[in-house]
């Protein structure tokens, strides 16, 4: 190979580095290794004489765990019709929040904090009362 071909190849090579960096990505960069998050929201009471009689609405479907990690866009996860939830996300350290908590104790339990740590799985407890009596 003549030097000017291996000049020419080598400042491609730094240009295409360049541009991937320019545009948001990082050569080196690997992504993080998943961990699970597992765990269940309580809402409730639900109505003032437990258990209640007739039918309920659902109040976890029509809401979402709000992980924000400490860099980057936040995730939201769906909760299952009982408000459990069991997902992998990304290792790393977040501040969980709930949407549409417009419960008495919203305020005192959230946010949380968690760790989810790669390969392992991490538990999640969030007990919310609505303040029905």
């Amino acid at each position: 190979m003549s030097r000017t071909t291996l000049l020419s190849w080598c400042l491609g090579i730094v240009g295409l580095a360049l541009i991937a960096v320019a545009c948001g990505g990082d050569p080196t960069a690997t992504p993080a290794p998943d961990g699970r998050l597992v765990g269940q929201v309580t809402i409730g009471p639900l109505c003032p004489v437990e258990p209640c009689s007739g039918l309920l609405q659902d109040p976890y479907s029509s809401r979402q765990l709000i992980l924000q990690p400490e860099e980057g866009g936040a995730l939201r996860l769906n909760l299952a019709s009982d408000g459990s939830f069991d997902v992998a996300v990304p290792a790393g350290s977040y501040t969980v929040d709930l949407s549409d908590c417009v419960f008495l104790t919203c305020d005192q339990v959230l946010p949380k904090a968690i760790v989810v740590e790669a390969g392992e799985t991490a538990t999640l407890e969030i007990d919310i009362d609505t303040g029905i009596r």
